[in-house]
C-alpha cells in the first residue's frame, strides 16, 4: 500500500471525493443530531424531578374531602404510612428519600395551601433555602414559617408578621420567590415538617377521610439510582397499591407528546436508516470510482500489483473519505446541536403534583417548567460516530474487493 498515491489520488479526483465525503457526512451528522436530540429531551423530562433534588416523586391519590373546613389533604395526595415509608427506603436501587406533607387549610378568613419540609434534607423541598429573597431560612427546632412572596403582598404580610393556621401562631422569618422556585408541590406557607405533621393530626376533617398518625406523610422524594428508576417504580406500586402516581423521568417525557419525546425505537429507527443512506451513498461513490478506474486497475495488476495491494490501496482511500466525512459530520452535528440550544421546552407540571383548589386563584392554571433544551454532543457518541464512519469505509472497501477481483488486464487494455 502507498500511502502517498492515496493522497495523490483522492486530492487529484478532488471533486469526485468531495461529493462522496459531503454525502456521507450528513449521514453522520443526521445520525448524532438524533441521538443528541434523544438524550436532550430526556434530560429536559428530569428537569422539574432535578431541581427538587430528587428522581422520582411519589403520592396516593384517595377521597374528595368532605367538606373544606379546617385542615384536609388534596384527593391526590393522601396518607403514606410510616411502614410503607421504611420498605420503600429498602427497595433496591433506593438512595435517599426526602418527606413532605401538603395540607389544605381553610381558615374562617383565608385559605392556605401549607407544605411541611424537613430543613436539612437536600432531596425535597428544603431546596427552597436557595430562593428566599427576603429574612432567612427556617431553623432547626422552632415553629416558624416561610411565605410566598406574591402570597404575602396580596394579604400586606411582612417579615415578622405572626400569622394564624388551624389555631396554631407561626412567626414569619423569611419570604420565598415561587417564580423561580421549584414547581413541583407548589404552596403558599412552609413549615417544618413536624408542625405541618401535627396540623394533619389534630385535624377531624382530615381524618375522617385518610387516617393520618405522627411519623406519616403525603409526599415522597426519591433518590434513585438511574439504572433502576424504571423497576424501583414498579416496586414501589406494589406497597402502594396500582393507584399511586410515581412520577418518574419517563412520565414527565410522555407529557411532552409524541412529537417532542424522542423515544428509543424511534432513534434507533431514524439512526439505522440514516447509517443505511450513510452506507449506500458510499458504496455508490466507491463503486463508480472503481468503473472510472478500471483501466488504471488494469494497469496496475499488468506491471505486478497483486490483487490484495490493489484492494488493500483502495480500502484505504475509503477509509480516509470516511474518516474526513466523520469528522465533517461531528462538526456538523456540533453547529446544529449549538442552534438548536437555543429553543426552549415547556414541560407540562400534572396538577397532582401542585395542587392548588381550583376556586383559588391560580388553581386553574397550567404550571410549566421552561428551559432552554440541552442539546449537546457527547464525546462518546462523536467517537462512536467517527468509529462507525471508519467502519462504513472499511465495509464499503471489503464488500467493492469481488468487484476488483474480475477486472482482467488483458480486457481492459485490449479497448485502448
Amino acid at each position: 500500500m502507498n500511502l502517498h498515491y492515496v493522497v495523490k489520488e483522492l486530492y487529484y479526483q478532488r471533486r469526485r471525493t468531495i461529493i462522496s465525503v459531503l454525502g456521507l457526512s450528513i449521514g453522520i451528522a443526521l445520525f448524532i443530531i438524533l441521538n443528541a436530540l434523544s438524550l436532550a429531551y430526556r434530560e429536559a423530562a428530569r428537569a422539574p424531578l432535578k431541581e427538587i433534588g430528587a428522581d422520582i416523586t411519589v403520592q396516593r391519590p384517595g377521597n374528595v374531602p368532605q367538606e373544606l373546613t379546617g385542615a384536609v389533604f388534596p384527593c391526590s395526595a393522601v396518607t403514606i404510612r410510616q411502614e410503607e415509608i421504611t420498605k420503600i427506603e429498602k427497595i433496591p436501587g433506593i438512595l435517599g428519600t426526602g418527606k413532605a406533607v401538603l395540607v389544605w387549610v381553610f381558615d374562617p378568613h383565608r385559605a392556605w395551601i401549607v407544605l411541611g419540609i424537613e430543613r436539612d434534607n437536600p432531596i425535597g423541598p428544603a431546596i427552597l433555602r436557595a430562593f428566599v429573597t427576603e429574612g432567612r431560612f427556617l431553623e432547626d427546632g422552632k415553629s416558624e414559617a416561610l411565605i410566598e412572596a406574591g402570597y404575602a403582598q396580596q394579604f400586606g404580610i411582612k417579615v415578622g408578621s405572626n400569622i394564624s393556621v388551624a389555631g396554631r401562631s407561626f412567626p414569619i422569618v423569611g419570604m420565598v420567590d415561587a417564580s423561580r422556585a421549584p414547581k413541583i408541590a407548589v404552596a403558599n406557607l412552609y413549615l417544618p415538617l413536624k408542625e405541618a405533621q401535627a396540623i394533619a393530626v389534630s385535624s377531624k376533617p382530615l381524618q375522617s377521610v385518610s387516617p393520618f398518625a405522627p411519623g406519616d406523610v403525603n409526599l415522597l422524594f426519591i433518590k434513585a439510582d438511574q439504572q433502576q428508576i424504571i423497576s424501583a417504580a414498579a416496586a414501589m406500586k406494589g406497597i402502594l397499591g396500582q393507584k399511586a402516581v410515581i412520577a418518574t423521568p419517563e412520565s414527565f417525557l410522555k407529557l411532552l407528546g409524541s412529537l417532542f419525546a424522542l423515544s428509543d425505537k424511534f432513534t434507533l429507527a431514524a439512526s439505522l436508516i440514516a447509517m443505511l443512506i450513510a452506507i449506500l451513498i458510499a458504496f455508490k461513490t466507491m463503486a463508480g470510482n472503481i468503473s472510472e478506474r478500471a483501466r488504471e486497475i488494469g494497469v496496475m495488476k499488468a506491471v505486478g500489483w497483486t490483487q490484495q495491494n490493489v484492494t488493500m490501496q483502495l480500502l484505504m482511500e475509503s477509509v480516509l473519505q470516511c474518516f474526513a466525512a466523520g469528522l465533517l459530520g461531528i462538526l456538523i452535528a456540533i453547529v446544529v446541536a449549538f442552534g438548536l440550544s437555543f429553543m426552549t421546552v415547556n414541560i407540562p407540571i400534572p396538577w397532582e403534583m401542585s395542587p392548588t383548589p381550583h376556586f383559588l386563584p391560580g388553581g386553574g392554571v397550567q404550571l410549566y417548567k421552561t428551559l432552554r433544551l440541552p442539546v449537546d454532543i457527547p464525546l462518546k457518541l462523536a467517537a462512536f460516530a467517527l468509529l462507525l464512519s471508519v467502519l462504513i469505509g472499511g465495509i464499503t472497501g471489503a464488500l467493492l474487493g469481488r468487484h476488483i477481483s474480475k477486472i482482467k488486464p488483458s480486457e481492459v487494455l485490449r479497448h485502448e
